[in-house]
């Protein structure tokens, strides 16, 4: 925590903090300030966090993200300040309070989508994600092996005839992993804050769609339609046509990435994302 000290000051202590998949510390300051420490799995993940904190972040507003202090490339760190409020997917919070969530969340992600600072159009070639994306099919269908069903990889691979699509959809500076766990609530003050940069880039705008759709918007009509309100249009219909196909690839994904880990969240969220696909729920 050397590099850290020398950039916040005296530290009065240092604590573990949970995440995903970086090794995130929280940081208290002698003049009563909280900073995290994050360091990232790998160089493209960090790459990729710092440009969005400086690049993109700054179009959502003051208090509605963590700010980038420092960084340093050698230890894959970022030094970043406490955005206020808990965590929403930790939290129990009423049903208007979480509608409250999902507007501002919309606002919050359409702002990042269109933030100044990045040149979309010439970050995205809807063509190459279409065939990474068809690629990658295959491969997902193989890392998961036996843990799919013959009716899901069936399913799988019918849904994956609706990617081509993704080259009518809209492109965006796209948070990368949206979702409640990456949302914090200040119920002072009813406001929301977006977390975790770290998958941060150029893409489709549906991409920042798929999990919350099969997540809280499956079991609660209502919070996707406070969400798409905040984020100012509804889907477009290639967007709308292409999602189930992009959610069972994610599923497809997870389930062999959390087999991988040993990681029963993850595997438990796939497979609950296959079953929605199987009942035609996710759109």
């Amino acid at each position: 925590m050397e590099w850290a000290s020398c950039v916040a000051g005296t530290l009065t202590k240092v604590r573990g903090a949970a995440s995903s998949n970086s090794s995130v510390w929280e940081l208290f300051c002698r003049d009563g300030s909280r900073l995290f420490v994050k360091v990232a799995p790998s160089e493209i993940i960090h790459v990729r966090e710092v440009h969005a904190y400086r690049f993109a972040v700054p179009a959502l507003g003051p208090l509605c993200a963590p700010r980038l202090m420092a960084s340093d490339p050698a230890q894959l760190a970022v030094l970043l300040t406490a955005a206020p409020g808990r965590n929403v997917a930790t939290t129990r919070l009423t049903m208007a309070d979480r509608v409250k969530v999902h507007h501002q969340a919309g606002w919050l992600l359409r702002a990042l989508h269109s933030s100044a600072g990045v040149s979309i159009g010439a970050s995205v070639d809807p063509g190459g994600l279409l065939r990474a994306r068809r690629r990658s099919v295959e491969e997902h269908l193989a890392a998961a092996g036996d843990l799919l069903s013959p009716a899901e990889r069936e399913l799988v691979r019918l849904l994956a005839t609706l990617l081509p699509l993704l080259s009518s959809c809209p492109v965006a500076f796209i948070h990368g992993d949206a979702q409640e766990r990456n949302l914090l609530w200040d119920a002072a003050t009813g406001s929301v804050a977006l977390l975790d940069f770290g998958r941060a880039q150029p893409a489709l705008a549906v991409d920042d769609f798929v999990r919350l759709a099969t997540g809280p918007w499956a079991c609660h009509p209502r919070l996707r339609t406070a969400f798409f309100t905040g984020y100012g249009r509804e889907l477009a219909r290639p967007e709308k046509q292409v999602l189930p196909a992009l959610a069972a690839l994610d599923a497809v994904s997870g389930l062999a990435w959390g087999a991988r880990i040993g990681d029963d969240g993850v595997i438990d969220r796939a497979r609950m994302t296959l079953k929605l696909l199987s009942n035609g729920v996710v759109m």
